[in-house]
């Protein structure tokens, strides 16, 4: 039987290091820059026709990391295929391994989502060099615990996931696609869990305007305090994050209309422009007519 552990490094080895390789090690260390100089310099990725590939974040993505890193909370709303699971999985990977004593829980949809984000952090770690890596004492599917103390967790999203953990810092992935009634209890019992100091990342192309990815979502963006003053984060404490389809270098007006064509009209909308429920857009129909209308009216319209 194979065993998944072998690929892991070995933990407490003393090893001799060069400069250039103690020059790296301590610019991935450095609190400020240490995530994007980690994910730019070693973090590979699996490529859907590219194969392995080292990460080349696009701007876009840039800024999404440096959201992640330096708002304790951050809620990002994306595209599908943007790549916000796969830079999350790296700023992830580069916690564990370079801030001590972290439990950092994944929290997907479905339990698949789950599974794929370990996939992702395995598949960047076993790529790292050894003086980049830290040893791992345990090491399987579903988590991974570090020689430093920190460990990572993977769990499919239910009302006690994350009960009782002491969690340095959470990800949601896909948080909108929970069922409602369990992404409210869920939230309502990991919120005091990070109270004495814990991040939180969450991210998600938007799926209704009353779920509870929609409630934080407005709340964020809410950046005014009670005086109007301009503030940073919204009211809940989240910094919010918006990217565009069109912000991905590849993808021009040919690549929407092709997406629209495969998806339709309000899959298009949902999936890749990030409108949901009650947003409103302006259709134009055979007629010639430019009418505004909901995306529900949308989609109630196209199921006649």
């Amino acid at each position: 039987m194979f065993d998944a552990s072998s690929l892991a490094k070995t933990p407490y080895k003393k090893e001799n290091w060069t400069a250039e390789q103690l020059t790296e090690f301590a610019l991935c260390v450095d609190p400020d820059t240490g995530p994007q100089y980690f994910m730019s310099n070693f973090f590979y990725i699996q490529h859907s026709t590219q194969g392995k590939m080292l990460y080349q974040p696009f701007e876009y993505q840039k800024k999404l990391i440096d959201t992640y890193h330096n708002y304790r909370f951050s809620i990002a709303m994306m595209p599908r295929q943007s790549g916000k699971s796969t830079s999350a999985a790296g700023y992830l990977l580069w916690y564990a391994m370079f801030v001590p004593d972290s439990t950092v829980l994944i929290a997907a949809h479905k339990f698949d989502g789950a599974q794929e984000i370990m996939t992702r952090v395995r598949y960047a770690y076993e790529l790292c060099p050894d003086h980049i890596r830290a040893g791992a004492t345990n090491y399987n599917k579903g988590s991974i615990e570090f020689e430093n103390g920190s460990r990572i967790v993977s769990a499919t999203t239910t009302e006690n996931t994350g009960r009782g953990m002491s969690i340095s810092l959470l990800y949601c992935d896909e948080f909108a696609f929970v069922r409602p009634t369990i992404a409210s209890e869920f939230w309502t019992s990991i919120a005091p869990t990070l109270a004495t100091g814990g991040k939180a990342i969450i991210t998600s192309t938007p799926n209704s305007d009353e779920d509870q990815f929609a409630l934080l979502w407005k709340g964020a963006n809410k950046l005014e305090d009670s005086h109007g003053n301009p503030q940073e984060v919204g009211i809940n404490g989240f910094r919010p994050y918006r990217s565009y389809w069109n912000e991905h270098p590849d993808r021009d007006d040919a690549w929407a209309a092709d997406m629209k064509a495969q998806l339709g009209e309000d899959r298009f909308l949902r999936e890749i422009c990030c409108l949901a429920g009650n947003s409103l857009v302006d259709i134009k129909f055979t007629t010639g007519e430019i009418r505004r209308i909901s995306i529900n009216q949308l989609e109630q319209m196209l199921r006649l």
